[in-house]
């Protein structure tokens, strides 16, 4: 019986969870072999339904999403709205849409339409559950991640070009006050409930939010400066109100809320808990048993998974010594930092010098990979700096995808940051973060007409994160590197195996900052600040997100070894990674469903066929 046979949700979604134990059992693709007879009449009801179903879904997600909307370069609604009174509509919309997937005859369905099929039950399973942990979700208060920061892109994003657009956005500002009152509101509910954010988090938060009060002229939520020639001369009168309007809001509406919600985080700092992690809030440990399966995509227990961390760290650590070894460095810590910081070739240099070297290593990666990860992304790449204000707080570095609207992607660096370490990093990073990793995969995504809308845009962490560090191997494997760049490579893959061992320790093993910093120092040679940024700020601010690189990977190279074993002298790698970036971001368990009908279909190929 196919997956497609399969009686019911539950039924059919658990076929693509058993693809190790297809494995086991050698099974040489039967299981897509046999199918019912279907008329041309069924499978164009079929593949109707569906289509209606993801227009459906692609609607709502404007509204639940908006940032999907303005990537979309559609009319975004709404601006993200932090209540559970949002969650239990997605949640309704979920359990509707999954009755109407139901409904379809999924064996009248080609391929890519079973793909979608399966990525959308899965998420609709998902998206029906998340009321439940509503009170522990901690995340609409992240720098970088929250509510108001979503809006703040999204504002940035709108094109105000005519009248019509202008109200639309004057609309979407004059919401941003009632959010930050509504999250005032949420987190004191949280607070009755006995949960409250980690004092960590809670200072940055606080800060994060006093930036965006600034001058009504320089708010994130100001309308963005027009593209050159977007507004004729003749238009100036109306523009020029619109922008009036917009700061006249935000100087009476938005900034007070601001202002409110920063002093209510600032009265509850003397009471914040210094301990951290999400098992110690009531329902936590359900709730990030569910984010480490959103996460990964993955059906497994923290347990397990902390336990594949600890044998990925050993193994990575291992491979990473023995690099170390050949470019000659020490093993100390601190002797190894010492020698780091002591090499020219290493050192940060001025800024201008920086988007030097990062657009000359970018340039010869491409050169190096191109012929084994294919086809290469047509949109351009703007590499740059972040501004001064993104980087006190910000990341080590940016990635944005292009957009419907704007046909090329950013990568920003934090020049702040980059500077208080060496330059070790940067060849892994740009590996891992452009090309042949996230820039070249979701850029191929992106680009893909042929995806529907909520996959052509949509992101699952399980493959998308683990594609950066199957980039990072495949580099090590493919790419000639100097020992110390090397090294820097291996260390980028151990950083993501540390990062799982520190998030599920954190959140659901009971380790406490200090236990994190220990075991990070043993194996990482970065300063103690650099690792509580890029780990336990992270684990606490965004449980279950560190999860996702190393249990991806491990996918992603299983699934290789499959099909190099079954398709013998028929497997090509680039064939191979092909069909990865064709299918896009989906579902781990999804993927190992479709890569097995992808098998099949090459072994029993015409000579000369695909």
């Amino acid at each position: 019986m196919t997956a497609r046979a399969a009686t019911g949700h539950s039924a059919r979604l658990a076929t693509a969870f058993l693809l190790p134990i297809l494995l086991a059992m050698g099974l040489d693709g039967c299981a897509t072999a046999m199918r019912p007879r279907l008329t041309r009449g069924d499978s164009l009801v079929a593949s109707a339904r569906l289509a209606g179903i993801t227009d459906d879904y692609w609607r709502f997600l404007q509204a639940s999403k908006p940032q999907l909307a303005a990537a979309a370069a559609v009319v975004v609604p709404t601006l993200p709205d932090p209540t559970l009174d949002r969650a239990k509509k997605d949640a309704q919309f979920a359990r509707a849409a999954q009755a109407a997937l139901d409904q379809v005859v999924v064996d009248g369905l080609t391929e890519d339409e079973y793909v979608s099929w399966l990525t959308m039950s899965w998420e609709m399973e998902m998206l029906s559950g998340w009321p439940a942990f509503h009170w522990t979700d901690l995340s609409d208060l992240a720098v970088g991640r929250s509510a108001l920061d979503r809006a703040a892109w999204i504002l940035s994003s709108e094109r105000v070009v005519n009248p019509g657009a202008g109200q639309r956005f004057l609309r979407l500002v004059a919401s941003v006050g009632p959010m930050a009152d509504a999250l005032r509101t949420e987190f004191a509910e949280r607070e009755g409930r006995g949960i409250r954010i980690p004092r960590m988090m809670q200072e940055r938060a606080m800060r994060h939010i006093r930036a965006m009060i600034t001058p009504p002229d320089s708010s994130p939520f100001a309308v963005p400066s027009p593209l050159p020639g977007n507004i004729a001369p003749s238009d100036s009168g109306w523009h020029a109100q619109v922008v009036r309007d917009v700061e006249g809001l935000i100087a009476r509406d938005a900034n007070p809320a601001l202002q409110r919600l920063a002093e209510y985080l600032d009265r509850g700092l003397d009471g914040a808990p210094e301990e951290i992690g999400l098992w110690r809030y009531p329902g936590g440990a359900a709730h990030y048993a569910a984010l480490l399966r959103f996460h990964s995509t993955l059906d497994m227990t923290a347990e397990n998974a902390h336990a594949i961390g600890l044998r990925e760290v050993t193994r990575l650590g291992a491979a990473a010594a023995a690099a170390r070894a050949d470019a000659g460095l020490p093993v100390d810590r601190d002797s190894l930092r010492a020698a780091l910081r002591a090499d020219t070739t290493l050192a940060f240099g001025s800024r201008a010098d920086l988007l030097d070297r990062v657009a000359a290593l970018y340039e010869g990666t491409i050169l190096k990979l191109d012929s084994v990860v294919q086809p290469s992304p047509t949109v351009g790449l703007v590499l740059g700096l972040m501004r001064p204000a993104e980087q006190d707080d910000g990341p080590v570095s940016a990635y944005s995808p292009p957009t419907i609207a704007r046909a090329t992607a950013e990568y920003r660096l934090n020049a702040a940051r980059m500077a208080s370490r060496t330059l070790l990093s940067l060849p892994a990073m740009l590996v891992a973060d452009l090309t042949p990793g996230l820039h070249h995969q979701q850029s191929i995504q992106r680009e893909s007409a042929a995806l529907p809308a909520f996959r052509r845009l949509g992101t699952h962490a399980g493959f998308v994160r683990g594609w950066q560090q199957y980039a990072l191997e495949l580099a090590d494997s493919l790419a000639t590197l100097s020992p110390v760049a090397r090294f820097g490579l291996r260390l980028k893959a151990l950083e993501a195996a540390c990062g799982l061992v520190v998030d599920t320790g954190i959140n659901s093993l009971g380790w406490s900052r200090a236990d994190a910093l220990a075991f990070l120092r043993a194996w990482l040679p970065e300063d103690d600040a650099e690792l509580e940024r890029d780990f336990i700020v992270e684990v606490i601010e965004a449980p279950g997100t560190l999860s996702a690189a190393v249990l991806g990977v491990r996918e992603l190279r299983g699934l290789r070894r499959w099909a190099e074993r079954e398709l013998g002298d028929r497997f090509s790698l680039a064939a191979f990674h092909r069909e990865l970036l064709r299918i896009g971001s989906v579902p781990l368990p999804v993927l190992g469903s479709h890569i097995e009908r992808w098998i099949w279909e090459r072994n029993n190929a015409a000579p000369g066929g695909r």
